[in-house]
């Protein structure tokens, strides 16, 4: 094995940021514990989890991270001697990998106000939990909110004090839109209405927002590329109208219950990205334009561009694509959020072209804005489903 190696993700990283370090990390660590995987074997799968966890419990002094948020690969947990729940989790990852026992990741949020994760661990796909943080072998904290992970293996060729999970563990409950908002010094001037937007919306609205993010990081007609733009300008000079356009925006999505910088992160991510949709493209420009937009063929053109499937808003069913719910459940946040996010940017807001989907040039619109559909008919049902649904939005794409 290597010499320790440990990965800085950055100083104060949001949520989304530390997970995808997490996953991002797991086939290097995975390939680095090849040589070290067969310890851990034991007679039979639960057997195997026990040696993973009796390690990590036994000899690994569990220290949060501070600002500067850090994963560990097996090499450095292993030479530092400490470490997170992170560094736990990509460790535990990587050796059951090399041992090609299927798993997920766990992440946990236990506060009943706020769905965003706070802690991490690892499950088999038999059930089997592994969190040397909770301390307990096959057992975890109960919790509020889950997100899973799967984890694909085909690339395969201590404690000195109380851990206290989801407050210190390291996934970073730091940022939420409260905390954004206090960091930046404007908590005490949000009214006390527009706070309890943000309480009300940070659950029930937290589908939609993945739906908007994952529009932008895939830069879907250009979305990403024309906030990117706004962005730049805006934090280049504060005197701008850009920037006080921009602010409000980010007021917006305060009160749909987000976090603003994790809209940033994703629209910098799809700016990388060259713009696809152009159905989607078309929608961004009426709404600039003012047009009506049925939620037909929003919904047609945000799952086009996101996952190339086609869908058809006279039966309000996904072709090809069933197991995407979220976006016709959550049609009624993030639809909302896209128009008055394009009005608040007025002329600063400019989508440049788009190259098509892979189904936008098969006929299965139906180009009749102004009738109502089965689709439409059906989000008010489909709602209700809609949060559950939110966890295939948040896994990341595959390259």
């Amino acid at each position: 094995m290597r010499a320790g190696q440990t990965i800085l993700v950055k100083a104060n990283a949001n949520n989304s940021e530390l997970q995808r370090a997490i996953e991002a990390v797991i086939p290097a660590a995975t390939k680095q514990a090849a040589s070290i995987a067969s310890r851990y074997k034991g007679k039979n799968e639960a057997e195997t989890c026990k040696k993973i966890f009796d390690y990590l419990k036994n000899n690994i002094n569990y220290k949060a991270d501070g600002a500067n948020q850090a994963v560990r690969l097996p090499s450095g947990l292993m030479r530092t001697l400490q470490g997170d729940c992170k560094s736990y989790s990509v460790f535990t990852s990587a050796i059951l990998s090399n041992l090609g026992i299927p798993h997920k990741l766990v992440y946990a949020s236990y506060d009943p106000k706020d769905p965003t994760p706070t802690h991490i661990y690892v499950m088999t796909n038999k059930g089997c939990i592994i969190d040397a943080v909770y301390g307990k072998f096959n057992a975890e904290k109960k919790a509020t909110y889950k997100k899973y992970k799967n984890m694909n293996i085909s690339y395969i060729a201590g404690m000195n004090k109380p851990r206290t999970i989801g407050r210190s563990c390291g996934i970073g409950a730091v940022d939420t839109g409260e905390t954004w908002a206090k960091k930046l010094g404007i908590w005490n001037q949000v009214s006390t209405y527009d706070k309890g937007l943000f309480y009300k919306n940070l659950v029930l609205y937290a589908g939609g927002r993945e739906v908007v993010k994952a529009l932008l990081r895939k830069n879907a007609g250009g979305f990403a590329n024309a906030l990117a733009k706004v962005y730049e300008i805006a934090r280049a000079n504060n005197n701008t109208d850009e920037f006080r356009k921009y602010r409000t925006m980010e007021l917006l999505w305060l009160r749909k219950g987000g976090n603003p910088d994790e809209l940033r992160v994703a629209f910098q991510e799809g700016n990388t990205k060259t713009p696809t949709g152009a159905k989607f493209n078309e929608v961004l420009k009426k709404a600039k334009a003012g047009e009506s937009i049925s939620v037909g063929d929003a919904i047609a053109a945000a799952v086009s561009a996101l996952f190339g499937k086609k869908y058809d808003p006279s039966t309000g069913k996904v072709i090809g694509a069933a197991e995407l719910p979220t976006v016709l459940a959550t049609a009624p946040v993030w639809l909302p959020i896209l128009r008055e996010v394009v009005s608040i940017l007025g002329g600063a807001f400019n989508p440049g072209g788009s190259q098509p989907a892979p189904d936008e040039n098969i006929n299965n619109q139906n180009n009749n804005t102004n009738q109502p559909s089965t689709g439409s008919a059906l989000l008010p049902i489909l709602l209700v489903g809609g949060a559950a649904a939110a966890y295939f939005l948040l896994k990341p794409s595959k390259k």
